[in-house]
């Protein structure tokens, strides 16, 4: 098999046989067996896009999770893919001193004072930034178009060919799989039947609770939870233009008694407690359920 997969945002409404025939791969592999990109479980430790990819700057981020949005009524499919967050440099330290006097307090450092977090979504020619500034009003910024600004994004994608199915609503599977220091992959598919939009959220779970004994006292069953974020969760109640305006950063929790719900947080303006409510800050807030399907993932380390 072919290791690596390059694609540009404008490939990414393929058909999946046509990804599969170009890459030389016909196998079906365990998870999604149609995303617009081909692949079945991103192995999210050596995939990556590069939103600018010039001879003066060129960017590799690695990806946190994707989205996939399919439009069962126009019977499309869009993958979003949610970038790794970094904080707001000078980047190449063009403003920096490298002489003793760079080095006392107060010093131009690679980092922006006051600094603030960056983390971005991208799919479909079109993106959303968010930038968790002191300001919270600039937050958000949508672009419909990032070829005009960015030129063509080039997806460094990596099919995990070894990823095994977990029952989402076991205990044993998972547990053994979390034991064993395999990586664990989670599929979370939600929709809205008045849209005709669902979405199917991918991520790595990097926290795993379990419960051997029962909780909370061992008259309940064995039982694990995942809580992992951020993801990129989609509003699929309405239509958006351009569809990415949908997005918001999330965190997603689900649970092995209940494999058909999933929970979610979102970042957004919140206020402070009273009587500081006047004040608001980007914070996570406001959770809420959603009916959903589960599908969990097990990669095993490679041999050494």
């Amino acid at each position: 098999m072919i290791p690596w997969l390059l694609l540009a945002t404008g490939s990414c409404l393929l058909p999946i046989a046509a990804v599969r025939s170009a890459r030389g791969d016909e196998k079906v592999h365990v998870g999604l067996d149609d995303a617009p990109d081909g692949i079945a479980c991103l192995d999210y430790a050596h995939s990556y896009m590069w939103p600018y990819n010039t001879g003066i700057d060129a960017v590799r981020v690695a990806i946190e999770s994707r989205t996939i949005v399919y439009d069962d009524v126009a019977g499309t499919a869009t993958t979003y893919y949610l970038g790794a967050s970094c904080k707001s440099e000078d980047t190449y330290g063009v403003r920096k001193d490298y002489s003793e006097n760079g080095f006392k307090p107060g010093a131009n450092t690679l980092f922006y004072d006051p600094n603030y977090d960056f983390t971005w979504i991208i799919g479909g020619r079109s993106s959303v930034i968010f930038r968790r500034k002191l300001d919270p009003q600039e937050y958000r910024e949508v672009d419909g178009d990032t070829m005009d600004n960015w030129g063509e994004l080039r997806l460094q994608l990596r099919s995990a060919v070894s990823a095994y199915a977990i029952p989402a609503d076991r205990f044993k599977p998972a547990m053994r799989a979390t034991e064993a220091g395999h990586a664990i992959v989670s599929q979370t598919e939600i929709s809205d039947p008045t849209t005709g939009l669902r979405a199917v959220i991918e991520y790595p779970v990097k926290t795993m609770n379990v419960s051997r004994d029962g909780f909370p006292d061992n008259s309940g069953q064995s039982v694990w939870q995942i809580d992992t974020g951020p993801v990129g969760v989609p509003d699929l109640s309405k239509r958006y233009t351009p569809a990415i305006r949908a997005f918001s950063l999330g965190f997603v929790a689900t649970i092995s008694r209940h494999p058909t719900a999933a929970d979610f947080v979102l970042e957004q303006l919140t206020p402070l407690p009273p009587p500081n409510d006047a004040v608001r800050v980007l914070h996570y807030s406001k959770p809420f359920s959603l009916r959903a399907k589960n599908r969990l993932l097990g990669i095993p380390p490679p041999p050494q």
